[in-house]
């Protein structure tokens, strides 16, 4: 492991450390948790992916990985919705020609601290990032655009949205992002994040109606369609670290599970529950889940950074793709087991392991979910494009 890893993992260790003292509060509570941004901000992990020269820590995507998985042990909340505002860079700084207006921004999230926050999901299209019902109408010099999107983690301290639509009166259809700076008129967050999990996340509605943006707050368009080199580079960054941090979440069940297993001693029993071999086989099975899911995320993100060129096309967003289909699903396993584990104590308030049994839960629904991942697993490998019919 190179020096900068170790300072990085340090890093985010140490942050884990004082999230966990607060997680459960703000679970509880279903509140934002802005001094664990601020602090992120002080210690420069929210410019984690920036390149040093701007300001950042300048860590590659196995860095990240890594780091985000420290993170989650700690606050799975704060590590998915910070979550929000990484891989969206990381994929900017991996395609980057250093041209003015990227210089510009990378200052503004480097040295500014600035923090960016999707317009992604929207309810009418759930997780499908190709088309966009959030729409951009071009007047003059200006776009406006209109739409409601969702899951808008990390809300009350977002400083420029970034809000994918889809062009009007363009032949292709197109789509692209717009990057919208907080208190433009027409932007409302809506209230609505009450979920049975990463509820300290702010995950709000964003509403945009009638939202002026100036041509040059427009990034490159894109053709509607197969998905292209970019959207391998963003589900790159995406997939591997999710699959990071529900991975984190249930390292932290496990870590919990253990100790708990060490100390309880029912009356009938000469020495605490971890000598039962039924208690040791069920933590074997959550642990040999983990490991499997650690040995393919890691060994995915090093094959991407020192060879990038070979993921590519739909066999390249199905490699990446596969890291968080097996990690998210294998982390709520891992988890099932250590409830078992803990049994009814599981279940209480007092303890946060019925917090990480609702938290790990989320995963699976982040994009691709499990039943559109299987669809291009499955097609990638009979080598069938994902376009042809029957779709999921």
């Amino acid at each position: 492991m190179s020096e900068r890893r170790e300072k990085l993992i340090a890093l985010a260790t140490e942050l884990a450390a004082d999230f966990a003292t607060r997680a459960g509060d703000h679970d509880r509570d279903n509140t934002f948790p802005v001094e664990n941004v601020d602090r992120m901000k002080a210690t420069g992990y929210t410019a984690l992916l920036i390149p040093e020269e701007y300001g950042g820590l300048g860590a590659d995507l196995e860095d990240y990985v890594a780091c985000q998985e420290a993170l989650a042990e700690g606050c799975g909340a704060t590590a998915i919705a910070i979550n929000m505002h990484l891989f969206g860079l990381g994929s900017m700084v991996e395609r980057t020609t250093h041209t003015p207006p990227e210089k510009l921004f990378f200052e503004t999230v480097g040295r500014g601290r600035q923090i960016m926050g999707g317009g992604i999901s929207e309810p009418e299209t759930g997780g499908d990032w190709g088309v966009f019902a959030t729409k951009a109408r071009l007047e003059g010099e200006t776009y406006v655009l209109n739409g409601r999107k969702t899951f808008t983690s990390l809300s009350p301290v977002i400083d420029l949205f970034m809000v994918m639509a889809t062009l009007e009166d363009t032949n292709p259809l197109m789509a692209t992002t717009f990057v919208i700076p907080r208190g433009t008129p027409g932007l409302e967050l809506v209230e609505t994040w009450n979920a049975m999990g990463m509820r300290a996340t702010a995950s709000h509605d964003l509403l945009i109606k009638d939202v002026r943006v100036p041509k040059v707050a427009m990034a490159e368009a894109r053709p509607v369609g197969p998905f292209s080199d970019q959207a391998v580079s963003l589900f790159a960054w995406f997939s591997l670290s999710v699959a990071a941090v529900y991975t984190g979440v249930a390292r932290a069940a496990i870590k919990f599970t253990k100790e708990f297993a060490g100390r309880l001693k029912p009356l009938a029993l000469p020495r605490p529950i971890k000598y039962l071999p039924g208690i040791q086989f069920a933590m074997a099975e959550a642990g040999a889940l983990i490991a499997q899911s650690r040995a393919l995320y890691f060994s995915t993100a090093r094959d991407y950074v020192q060879n990038r060129s070979s993921f590519s096309g739909e066999a390249g967003l199905a490699r990446v793709v596969q890291c968080k289909y097996v990690a998210t699903n294998n982390a709520i396993r891992a988890v099932d087991q250590c409830m078992e584990i803990v049994g009814a104590h599981g279940i209480l308030k007092k303890f946060p392991m019925e917090r990480y049994y609702r938290d790990v839960r989320a995963g699976v629904n982040h994009p691709l979910s499990n039943a559109r991942a299987r669809e291009l697993l499955g097609k990638v490998a009979l080598d069938i494009g994902l376009g042809e019919m029957p779709r999921w």
